[in-house]
């Protein structure tokens, strides 16, 4: 007869269930011990800082308008907005703007296409769409119209680095969305119809206007002696600044077509103090300049050149503003949160009319930023 092994008699049925009782509420306990992972803390600290927002800025973002923030778009900014009163107060001076910005095309509609648009309103820096581009007469594809200038242009840009997640998203965002409400209607071979709708910004040339020492509406001709020294007092401002850490807010789309992405700060230098800086180091540059909002920080990544079709061929009755609408929500809704840091500005000049915009000839000097003198809150 085969002998029982030691302590088989103990380990009953009944004991071997109480044991894995016991183990189960072990494991349980250890597992509620071990320190939450890294992505819950951030997502308590993400709502803890969207309740001690200024709740001013959803007053903003939820104003029953047609422009109105999705809920989605309002809690990646709530996430990273400033709470800094100083800094806030800019911000939400952006967030105000941008919302007068979208509500252009409830009010004007795509004015570019109308026939009031085309014969006296102006598309970007006084110049309409026939001043910016030419349209082949049989395939309508469309080439920038290169104006060269007698005297370069000389600007303060910010550009969106060119490597960037946010521009490769930005470029493909814009392409995808515009492409499906304003397509193409020419010919797939491109030798009939009328081809582009849109013209697209060159993703490696992103760049944000800030300020000018010279431009074409009030051009001021120096010598190279003079050229330098505005390069140097260009450099030590911007030295005196951080990087700035950038978000975008809200697309639109303005009466002038031009496709704006529009961005608020998280962190860094605040544009409107740039731009101080920069007007005191420059105390000959036009007082009229051709940014005129203290704190704008936008981007143009798109123009619309034509109006879309309707069913039977013919324009739409409402010249596209409702497909610009459409677009800017769609693009709003997968960029907005979007975030970049610029770490440098560019001293750029201009030998052609809108060089950055149109592929002309320009020259830029990088004017990095240093944080020499504090200038901004600091970038994380």
């Amino acid at each position: 007869m085969a002998k029982a092994r030691p302590g088989a008699r103990y380990w009953t049925a009944r004991r071997k269930r109480a044991a894995a009782r016991l183990a189960l509420v072990v494991v349980v306990l250890a597992l509620f011990s071990i320190p939450a992972p890294r992505y819950y803390q951030r997502r308590r600290q993400r709502q803890t800082h969207i309740a001690a927002l200024d709740p001013h800025f959803r007053e903003e973002w939820e104003a029953d308008r047609p422009w109105r923030l999705p809920g989605s778009c309002e809690s990646r900014l709530g996430a990273v907005l400033p709470l800094d009163p100083t800094a806030a107060a800019f911000s939400l001076e952006r967030s105000r703007l941008y919302g007068e910005f979208a509500s252009g095309l409830e009010a004007k509609g795509l004015d570019v296409f109308s026939r009031r648009g085309a014969s006296a309103s102006s598309s970007t820096q006084g110049l309409g769409l026939s001043d910016l581009f030419d349209f082949h007469p049989r395939s309508g594809r469309v080439t920038a119209r290169l104006h060269r200038l007698d005297v370069p242009v000389r600007a303060v840009v910010l550009p969106l680095p060119a490597a960037s997640r946010a521009a490769a998203r930005i470029h493909r965002t814009t392409r995808r969305v515009l492409n499906e409400h304003f397509p193409g209607y020419g010919s797939k071979d491109g030798v009939s119809g009328h081809g582009d709708s849109v013209w697209y910004q060159d993703p490696a040339l992103y760049h944000f206007s800030v300020y000018h020492a010279s431009h074409h509406l009030a051009p001021r001709r120096v010598t190279p002696e003079e050229e330098r020294s505005e390069a140097a007092a260009i450099g030590a401002a911007c030295a005196s600044m951080c990087p700035v850490r950038a978000v975008i807010e809200r697309v639109v789309v303005a009466p002038s077509g031009a496709v704006l992405a529009l961005w608020n700060v998280v962190g860094g230098a605040e544009p409107a103090d740039l731009r101080a800086a920069l007007r005191a180091a420059l105390p000959d540059s036009p007082r009229q300049q051709i940014v005129k909002d203290r704190a704008i920080l936008h981007t143009t990544v798109a123009r619309l050149l034509r109006p879309p079709l309707g069913p039977m061929g013919a324009t739409v009755r409402d010249g596209g503003a409702g497909a610009a609408r459409k677009a800017a929500a769609a693009m709003t809704a997968s960029l907005c949160g979007t975030e970049a840091t610029l770490p440098v500005a560019w001293f750029v000049r201009e030998f052609d009319k809108l060089a950055l915009a149109l592929g002309g000839e320009y020259e830029p000097e990088t004017m990095p930023f240093a944080c020499e003198a504090g200038g901004g809150r600091g970038v994380e």
